[in-house]
């Protein structure tokens, strides 16, 4: 496996780097660059059902993985709606509205008013898809253009946000482009979803 960058050497990584660290990887190869530039693909997932966490809604297995091999060069990750995530695969810090869970901070995703969101360059969101799913965490159903708003305040440009959705969020072109676009399926009877990612202009 390719080794990532040190902090000392340019940090200028491209779509083609980035498909070429994920080829190192045992999955599948199923990403391209597409005719716009953008980094398209297809993630199957497979059979496996668990969620290293244990915590319901958690990332599907492999998939910190796959997003670590395709951002190589991140150092500061922050895990959005984190519940309870497995921070030896993608170390970071965590944001959640539960104190049972510990999060780094305590705070609403749809306000960020306590989260230094300039400090860190990779984002990672996984929120609740429907009502139903919220009612599993208790919070209201949140609102995505206020999550995207939010980070569009604070975040640093170049910062990289990979929202994990059933829906494209709303968000200001004059903040944010769409660099990538991966349809992820996991196995019978289990929903569609489609990894977008967003780069801070």
């Amino acid at each position: 496996m390719q080794t990532p960058p040190s902090r000392d050497e340019d940090l200028t990584i491209t779509v083609e780097d980035r498909i070429d660290h994920y080829a190192a990887l045992p999955f599948p190869q199923s990403l391209y660059i597409g005719e716009d530039g953008r980094l398209l693909g297809m993630w199957i997932m497979g059979n496996n059902y668990q969620v290293r966490s244990g915590y319901y809604g958690g990332y599907p297995a492999g998939y910190l993985r796959r997003i670590k091999a395709l951002f190589p060069e991140k150092q500061k990750v922050l895990h959005l709606f984190s519940g309870r995530v497995d921070l030896s695969v993608l170390p970071g810090d965590t944001v959640d509205l539960n104190p049972d869970l510990e999060p780094t901070y305590l705070d609403d995703a749809q306000k960020l008013a306590g989260v230094p969101v300039d400090k860190y360059d990779l984002i990672l969101a996984d929120p609740p898809y429907s009502i139903e799913d919220a009612d599993h965490y208790q919070p209201t159903m949140v609102k995505r253009n206020l999550v995207m708003r939010a980070l569009g305040r604070k975040a640093s440009p170049g910062t990289h946000v990979v929202w994990l959705d059933q829906v494209l969020p709303m968000y200001r072109k004059d903040q944010w482009r769409i660099v990538g676009l991966i349809g992820m399926v996991k196995s019978t009877n289990h929903r569609f979803r489609v990894v977008v990612i967003f780069e801070k202009i």
